[in-house]
């Protein structure tokens, strides 16, 4: 084996060293890449140039006087294995080679050192360096101005739409990417080629914005200019952007038809980066319509791609759709583990300079089974739940040891008081884990046994109604285990203060949305009276949080074929959200316990387990972001909480 490897070690340096005898034009370009990588020489960049030429990876003409000079042959060679690499969702090497490019570059030749900013900043922005890309695509602008070429300017503001898109400000975006469609409509050339990206560009911010039927008159007039041009590559781009509308429009068949098609035609020309997009737009496609073995096929397939070439900003969006997947089949030990995978890449993110958008590619997917499909599942259903339960239990009992062991190391240098109030949380959490995670997992265990037992003798409508239970009740300790996570996040410190300016609306819908399964479940309705411009300053994880704990607490303690209410309040400075329910209410004693660390269990209306965490994780979520936070209740008419966000940034509590 040793020697083997020498041979061929010797062989590399023997081609290194006589490329030029052994280096032909008809070399393959990879061939090439190797061995210039290996030892780069003068005439071996010459024919890399040429085989780029020939692949049209160039944005201007290159004729044979450009290698006159040694180190504009090394500046084009560099930049064309920059576009080789990006084409082949190599970003971090693109990123590599489009600085070395730019070393090469006279300060004079900004035509060309435009092109290298254009490489390198939509590599920066796939492996989530926006910062960086935002700083080059500047640069860019700059040049663009300066030569006074209307391209030039349109392509830097179409990378400025997409990183302000990419972190989370769709306004600001929509305003970059309107002018560059602008300035194509003016240049009113034949092909109108830069005209379809663009017209790409703004469908994924209409989209961001909640505005599917203008998006999709943008996406149709680039995908006619793609037919028009001939340009198939372009064109399935274009049609993995409007299969996101269709997700949008829940026109699942017409969607997973174009996605196929696209699929094929990327897996083909081995374009990585648009095959993950598409594998995860089928993987929603077929998991919207209960698919669940195509679902999984695609999203894991999607996963491993993103692990291949490092692309974390859409591996953790990837990873929190396999958690619902698997949360929606009842395997919880898997949910819990990509659950957990997504926060820490989503979070790793999020240390960047720019905070990258959270949740996108967000769909509601139907929530009744099919009986059929339900006599086919059962046997694997109860088997899963069995051993999910197992699971759940088991991680809980050691993510509340591991609260408890990082509460009582930071008791040693607290005062008294602390102890005791730390050592009656303690007591308390314990008791959750006794009562209201035991009793509950014991119940389904026996209700599973007697179904297992029993199970020829059990009607079809009786089976079905226990299912319903032990589903119910599954729900519930999903619930508290997500928020026993948000809360163990809070207290260690993970869960980092990151503000920016967000748009409420879209929060709202998008927090309404997921929750759609659960109100309907319980014939709950959210009645919304939100204005569509409203915008504050805040952490977009905090406020996510803070909505959905008291939106579900809301539907909860609501009587089946009730309303709920959210809607805001608008004044100078800040803005104040209403969650109102006319359910069970509270009693004066109950009242005094809210917001405090006695995690009092208190039943839904349906019997739905709660015990105060998630309220307690919206007070100090709520705090930390600047805000207050209070309540009105009266027994048996209901309840209304009610938090405050800023309008502008401040300081942190």
């Amino acid at each position: 084996m040793r020697k083997t490897y020498l041979l061929l070690s010797i062989l590399v340096l023997l081609l290194a060293s006589s490329a030029q005898a052994q280096v032909n034009y008809s070399t393959p370009i990879d061939s090439l890449f190797a061995v210039f990588d290996l030892k780069p020489n003068k005439k071996l960049a010459s024919q890399l140039v040429d085989s780029f030429v020939r692949h049209e990876c160039y944005d201007y003409p290159v004729t044979r006087k450009h290698h006159s000079s040694e180190n504009f042959t090394y500046m084009l060679t560099y930049l064309g294995m920059a576009n080789q690499s990006y084409t082949k969702g190599k970003f971090y090497s693109a990123e590599r080679y489009s600085n070395l490019a730019i070393s090469y570059i006279h300060p004079d030749s900004l035509r060309w050192l435009s092109s290298c900013y254009e490489v390198l900043n939509v590599s920066q922005q796939r492996i989530g360096k926006y910062h960086e890309a935002l700083l080059h695509a500047r640069k860019d602008y700059d040049i663009g101005l300066k030569l006074n070429d209307n391209q030039i300017v349109s392509s830097a503001l179409n990378s400025l739409s997409a990183i302000n898109l990419a972190t989370g400000h769709p306004n600001e975006a929509l305003n970059f990417i309107d002018k560059a469609i602008l300035i194509e409509r003016k240049n009113n050339v034949d092909d109108n080629k830069s005209l379809s990206v663009r017209l790409g560009n703004k469908t994924e911010v209409l989209m961001a914005l909640e505005r599917p039927d203008e998006a999709l008159e943008c996406i149709n007039e680039a995908l006619d200019i793609e037919l028009k041009n001939g340009r198939l590559n372009k064109y399935y781009i274009r049609t993995s952007q409007k299969a996101d509308i269709l997700i949008n429009q829940q026109r699942w068949d017409e969607c997973r038809s174009l996605c196929l098609a696209a699929l094929d035609f990327f897996k083909n020309n081995n374009d990585i980066v648009n095959e993950i997009i598409i594998l995860k737009q089928l993987g929603i496609c077929e998991m919207s319509t209960k698919r669940y073995e195509q679902a999984e096929k695609h999203l894991l397939e999607g996963e491993r791609l993103c692990r291949a070439v490092n692309f974390r900003p859409l591996q953790w969006r990837i990873q929190d759709q396999l958690s619902k997947l698997y949360k929606e089949t009842h395997r919880t030990d898997k949910a819990i583990t990509y659950l957990q995978s997504s926060f820490d890449i989503r979070d790793s993110l999020n240390t960047e300079k720019y905070q990258n958008l959270l949740g996108e590619y967000y769909v509601a997917y139907e929530t009744h089974q099919k009986d059929e499909q339900i006599k086919q599942q059962n046997t694997r259903l109860y088997r899963q739940i069995y051993f999910g339960i197992a699971l759940i239990l088991l991680l809980t009992m050691s993510t509340v040891l591991a609260i408890v062991y990082s509460r009582l190391a930071r008791l040693r240098k607290a005062s008294n008081e602390v102890l005791e109030e730390n050592s009656r949380t303690r007591n308390r959490i314990f008791s959750i884990v006794s009562h209201d995670l035991r009793n509950p997992v014991n119940a389904q265990k026996q209700m599973l046994d007697h179904i297992c037992k029993y199970y020829d003798q059990i009607s079809e409508s009786d089976r079905r109604n226990i299912t319903e239970q032990v589903q119910k009740s599954n729900d519930s300790l999903s619930e508290l285990l997500v928020n026993l996570l948000e809360w163990a996040s809070l207290e260690s410190g993970r869960l980092v203060f990151n503000p920016v300016r967000v748009d409420l609306n879209s929060v709202i819908n998008r927090e309404t949305r997921q929750l759609q399964a659960f109100c309907e479940r319980k014939n709950v309705e959210i009645k919304k009276t939100v204005h569509p411009d409203t915008f504050v300053f805040s952490d977009m994880n905090f406020l996510e949080i803070i909505i959905r704990n008291l939106l579900v607490n809301a539907i909860k303690y609501s009587y089946e074929n009730g309303i709920v209410e959210l809607r805001t309040e608008d004044s100078k400075d800040e803005v104040t959200i209403f969650v109102t329910d006319h359910g069970k209410g509270m009693f004066p004693e109950e009242k005094k316990l809210i917001f405090r660390k006695e995690f009092v269990t208190t039943p839904g209306t349906s019997g739905e387990a709660g015990t105060g965490i998630g309220l307690m994780v919206c007070k100090e979520l709520v705090e930390k972001n600047g805000g207050t936070i209070d309540f009105t209740s009266e027994h048996l008419k209901g309840s209304t909480f009610y938090f405050t966000v800023r309008k502008t940034e401040a300081k942190p509590k």
